[in-house]
């Protein structure tokens, strides 16, 4: 059975709405869409949260959930696969919908802001702490709007690092630097080169690993992992060469997601014991299958769990 995994981070509501255009409005020249299907799903760290369930992982996830009804829906989602520790947010949920025709985008709205409110750390710190006590591993899955930032949260995740746990931390632009000392952080290449100062020139390679070197100390992690998209991933450690680790070749398919799912499995594999190396060379594997799956735009349930149920490959089958 697989070890324990605590994930913390801002939960998103997903949903996709899908239509027909077989006509315009009358009162405007603007498309108009009559709804087929509309799908809804975890999103951010909750995303991530659920894709490590659907691999059997018990996952218990830490996060603010406000007292609106996208909110509700956004519990009832993610209570069917793990055990959800919230404290309450401001702002109301974070919403991103993405609106489609014969599976192309037409347009996507953003409302919600999903910040921590007040109390956040009063109700959700000790739980987090007792969580992480039987924990194999933590993710920290950023997404900017304050879990990560706030200093209870902060000085849990500090206190694990303290006593060996591995946490993963994916860091997010607009959130926080992870907590020193983390054994992994996972910053895509943008990330890294902006996060380091750097200006992008001589390649994504040679970037890559140029970054991740400098945030080695800028953020003082045991290691860095800087994704590279198709081509895989770069491994960064003090006093050794850079790691690269070649992603398969993908027909098709959509990166939508593929953060999540690299950063989830390579915090999965740590926490049953695995070494760095070979966890990250796993990582970029189950990110590749995810993306060839066809990325966070099929998962959906299937009545016994979140997977890629419209792709030919279920989340919790792929580059196992």
């Amino acid at each position: 059975m697989s070890a324990p995994v605590v994930v913390v981070g801002d939960a998103l509501l997903d949903v996709d709405v899908e239509g027909r255009v077989e006509r315009t409005s009358p009162d405007a020249d603007v498309p108009v869409l009559d709804v087929t299907r509309e799908i809804a799903r975890p999103g951010g760290a909750g995303l991530a949260a659920v894709l490590l369930a659907a691999r059997g992982v018990p996952v218990t996830f830490v996060t603010a959930l406000a007292d609106d009804d996208s909110g509700a829906r956004l519990r009832v989602l993610l209570d069917r696969a793990l055990t959800l520790v919230d404290g309450p947010a401001t702002g109301g949920t974070v919403v991103k919908c993405r609106w489609r025709c014969a599976e192309r985008p037409l347009l996507r709205t953003d409302k919600g802001l999903g910040e921590p409110a007040a109390r956040f750390a009063d109700r959700v710190v000790p739980a987090l702490a007792g969580a992480v006590e039987r924990a194999g591993a933590v993710l920290v899955s950023d997404y900017g709007r304050g879990v990560a930032a706030n200093p209870g949260v902060r000085a849990v995740l500090a206190d694990a690092v303290r006593r060996g746990i591995p946490v993963v931390w994916d860091p997010h632009p607009r959130g926080p630097e992870p907590v020193p000392g983390v054994r992994v952080a996972t910053p895509n290449l943008a990330e890294a080169a902006r996060a380091a100062g750097r200006s992008g020139a001589g390649g994504p390679r040679l970037e890559a690993g140029t970054a991740g070197r400098r945030l080695l100390g800028l953020w003082e992690c045991a290691a860095v992992v800087v994704t590279t998209g198709e081509r895989g991933a770069v491994l960064a450690r003090p006093r050794t060469r850079c790691v690269t680790v070649a992603a398969p070749r993908v027909r098709g398919g959509d990166p939508c997601g593929a953060g999540d799912a690299f950063a989830g499995r390579l915090a999965a594999l740590l926490a049953d014991g695995a070494r760095l190396d070979d966890a990250v060379r796993g990582a970029v594997e189950s990110a590749a299958g995810f993306v060839g799956g066809g990325g966070a735009g099929t998962v959906d349930w299937d009545g016994a769990g979140w997977r890629q149920v419209r792709a030919s490959v279920p989340v919790g089958a792929a580059a196992r």
